[in-house]
């Protein structure tokens, strides 16, 4: 194989890191002045792009990164990966999914006092099925908000539970973007990062339902909860078939785009057979697939910015410049796993999105796990704990701001409400965080890719 001849810019180093600098700088300014989102994600990758080629002293030089850095097999996965699965999510929601489980959850008829537990298992539900964090919380939260002031539940409690149950979707669901962005950019398969990640997920919820019931009865007053959905809506839940028939065909060895395509497939007869979606809508720019495939642009337009100015970094020497530092201050397993959420934690308070910073962080991770021969799923499972989990905490991370934004727009809360009424209740964040931090602390959970590597890593940590 050819070597890649170094890239070199003007100013050395400083002008090699000044690309990615000017990109990290201006994410940061869009995530402080809490402007979050992918379009002007987008233009920062350019601002950092247009600067790499200004810097770039051979502009033949520039023009071969861009066209390697976008042509890694780790980005085509991506890109095909995020448009099949907007496709299904949209397909999903559309279809009327969301109503019918609404309607499923409040049919069990609980007393108010359980309203949080409601709101929490309700968005579990419907971010898990549908792949989407801000779409359980905007079906969710303008339905039961106003009904928590209604029957005397405390809306802060109400708002931590849907943003909680959120987030377990968030960081569990196949076709989430963060579970597609944290597998891919470590080399894993989707199945075996969900199949991983399953015990913890479950057993912060476990905890989270029981302190959202303690949570409930100690600030609710017992009454009746009035009727959120009618029947009709019910016939939409034939397509929970859907995720069923996902885990299935992943449990049987497909890969991700042909187990999407499938699903797509089916999502798509359904909708037209049972009449969920109409063929004017389904075959029009506003239907599943024209919206599914518009709403991912975004994504995969910044992913080409980035996979391109990393590939710049990688041929400067840069990126190897900084691994190498990293890897000075991780000298065992464990220390890398922890470095690895410091790489993370501070990716997610430095961008505000946990995908796009999932995306950004993904392949300094996957060097760092690779030099103690860690599992990928292991790499893949840190990233998406914690970087999902500082979906709510981060006040301008898409999901937070959607959750103020509608509370307030409710009418239910005063204009001063903020993530932090709601912080001390994101109770499946801080347990997930919790048990992924004792499973570094204890190495519970950590696998080997090799037994080579297993014995000498373990002489290391002792």
């Amino acid at each position: 194989m050819e070597k890649v001849k170094k890239m070199e810019f003007y100013g050395g180093t400083l002008g090699a890191c000044l690309p990615i600098i000017t990109f990290m700088g201006c994410m940061l300014i869009i995530a402080v002045e809490q402007m979050v989102s992918l379009q002007l994600f987008c233009m920062a990758g350019f601002a950092g792009f247009c600067v790499a080629f200004l810097l770039a002293k051979d502009k033949k030089a520039f023009e071969e990164a861009v066209v390697d850095g976008i042509k890694n097999d780790t980005l085509c996965v991506i890109i095909f990966a995020f448009l099949l699965a907007g496709v299904l999510s949209q397909e999903l929601r559309q279809s009327g999914l969301i109503e019918g489980l609404i309607w499923a959850i409040t049919e069990i008829k609980l007393n108010a006092a359980f309203l949080p537990l409601i709101g929490f298992v309700t968005c579990c539900l419907i971010s898990v099925s549908c792949g989407t964090s801000n779409g359980a919380i905007v079906a969710v939260l303008p339905i039961l908000l106003p009904v928590s002031a209604t029957v005397g539940a405390s809306p802060a409690v109400v708002t931590g539970a849907i943003v909680s149950g959120a987030i377990f979707g968030d960081n569990l669901a196949p076709i989430s973007d963060t579970t597609i962005a944290s597998a891919v950019t470590q080399d894993a398969e989707v199945k075996d990062v969900v199949r991983t990640r399953l015990p913890y997920s479950l057993i912060a919820a476990a905890v989270s339902a029981v302190l959202f019931v303690i949570v409930g009865f100690a600030t609710t007053q017992g009454v009746d909860m009035p009727e959120l959905a009618d029947a009709s809506s019910a016939p939409t839940l034939l397509m929970l078939i859907i995720p069923v028939v996902m885990v299935i065909l992943m449990l049987k060895g497909w890969k991700l785009i042909g187990t999407l395509v499938v699903c797509d497939i089916i999502g798509f007869v359904l909708c037209l057979v049972m009449g969920f979606i109409s063929p004017e809508v389904m075959f029009s720019a506003s239907g599943p697939v024209g919206a599914g495939l518009s709403g991912m642009l975004s994504v995969i337009c910044f992913s080409f910015f980035m996979f391109a100015l990393l590939e710049m970094l990688t041929r400067s020497g840069v990126f190897d410049l900084l691994l190498d530092k990293c890897m000075k201050i991780a000298k065992t397993p464990r220390q890398a796993e922890g470095l690895t959420v410091l790489i993370t934690v501070i990716g997610g308070v430095a961008i505000g999105a946990a995908s796009v910073s999932i995306l950004f962080v993904g392949p300094v991770v996957r060097k760092i796990m690779q030099k103690y021969g860690i599992e990928r799923t292991r790499g893949s499972n840190l990233l998406d704990g914690f970087g999902t989990s500082m979906g709510g905490i981060v006040p301008y991370n898409p999901i937070g701001l959607n959750a103020v934004s509608l509370a307030i727009a409710s009418g239910v809360v005063a204009s001063s409400f903020s993530f932090l009424d709601y912080l001390p209740y994101l109770f499946q964040s801080y347990m997930l965080m919790i048990l992924f931090g004792l499973s570094i602390i204890t190495g519970v959970g950590r696998k080997f890719e090799n037994p080579e590597a297993a014995a000498d890593t373990k002489t290391l940590e002792e």
